[in-house]
């Protein structure tokens, strides 16, 4: 049986983090740093196939180990690896010569923002439970200010959601944002606190969140991309009929941990049915075969849908962690929104 090839490859660096999002599904992984051996280990794992793969540097908050992302990115440079690095942050942490080398060494940025400041601040707090949108806009205007660019992550809840549009503005304002995604609440940590967005609020949100990046788009001469309609263009090229956007259900996914066990997603880490291996053992073939099984058995309701072609199907962590067994409907409703703009077009 051939070794699975990965094509995503998520280092949580730590899973300690200087903020206490309400929602973090992460906020129960292990607080531990990562050494530079195991991601090294990692690393050289998903250079097995000798393909293109990503890196995404994550957390808790990456920027807290910085010196083990920093020991990743020089083995990639100095053996040629066909890596694409990245990074998801909250910006707190960045500083000038962050920002310029991660610019240099060409890790993308990605930085959570959930709304305008009074939006983000229910969400995003700080350890001391205040709004922590002061530090994440002074991460942005350092990145802004060596005019380096970035993408935001917006986390979609029944808290913002009729306030979606905001994020676009807010976007446009800060001026070197080009990307954002919306990223619907899991349950899994504190996320299982919180209510997902109906789904009938969720399409109205979208609506209004891609008319307003239509206007400014306008105004402004220059256009902010969103996630979710790149995602369907892809999936306009696309004639396979297949699940397309989850790694973890081709088993194509490594999830690892500060301590170096791998999990087949980064919102099931530590639930003993998604554990796939160890940097130093290496992936364990039959559990990334029944891990792929499971998702793929349990998503098959969405290939039942009209507009699976170009949906690619829910997220398998979101719905696992919805508490029912259908299609989680907040979510159906973002792609629909989004599947609506392209077809317009």
């Amino acid at each position: 049986m051939n070794n699975p090839k990965i094509k995503m490859l998520v280092l949580s660096l730590t899973g300690q983090c200087n903020f206490a999002c309400k929602y973090c599904y992460a906020s129960e992984h292990n607080e531990g740093k990562m050494s530079e051996a195991t991601a090294i280990m990692a690393v050289k794992l998903a250079a097995q196939s000798g393909e293109k793969f990503v890196i995404q540097f994550s957390g808790g908050e990456p920027l807290l180990n910085f010196e083990c992302l920093k020991a990743v990115v020089s083995y990639v440079q100095q053996n040629s690896l066909p890596a694409v690095m990245q990074i998801q942050t909250n910006g707190s942490l960045l500083t000038d010569d962050i920002a310029r080398y991660l610019f240099k060494d060409k890790v993308a940025i990605g930085v959570s923002l959930d709304g305008r400041p009074k939006v983000n601040d229910k969400l995003r707090l700080t350890k001391t439970g205040e709004g922590a949108t002061d530090s994440i806009l002074q991460g942005l205007e350092v990145l802004k200010r060596n005019n380096i660019a970035a993408g935001i992550t917006c986390v979609v809840t029944d808290e913002n959601v009729s306030e979606l549009a905001g994020i676009v503005e807010f976007a446009y304002f800060i001026g070197n944002i080009r990307r954002i995604g919306f990223d619907l609440l899991r349950g899994q940590g504190r996320g299982s606190s919180l209510q997902p967005p109906s789904e009938v609020a969720m399409l109205q949100a979208m609506e209004q969140v891609y008319e307003r990046g239509k206007q400014l788009a306008r105004l402004t001469g220059y256009k902010i991309h969103f996630a979710q309609q790149e995602r369907v263009k892809i999936l306009c090229a696309d004639s396979s009929h297949e699940f397309g956007h989850c790694y973890a259900m081709n088993g194509e996914a490594a999830f690892v941990d500060a301590k170096g066990d791998i999990y087949a997603c980064s919102s099931l880490v530590g639930h003993s049915d998604f554990y796939i291996g160890n940097v130093a053992e290496g992936l364990e073939i039959l559990l990334v075969k029944k891990v792929q099984e499971q998702i793929r058995d349990s998503m098959d309701f969405c290939k039942k849908c009209d507009d699976f072609k170009l949906c690619g199907g829910g997220c398998f962590a979101r719905w696992y962690g919805s508490g029912v067994k259908e299609a989680y409907l907040s979510e159906c409703a973002l792609k629909r929104a989004s599947i609506a703009q392209i077809k317009s077009k």
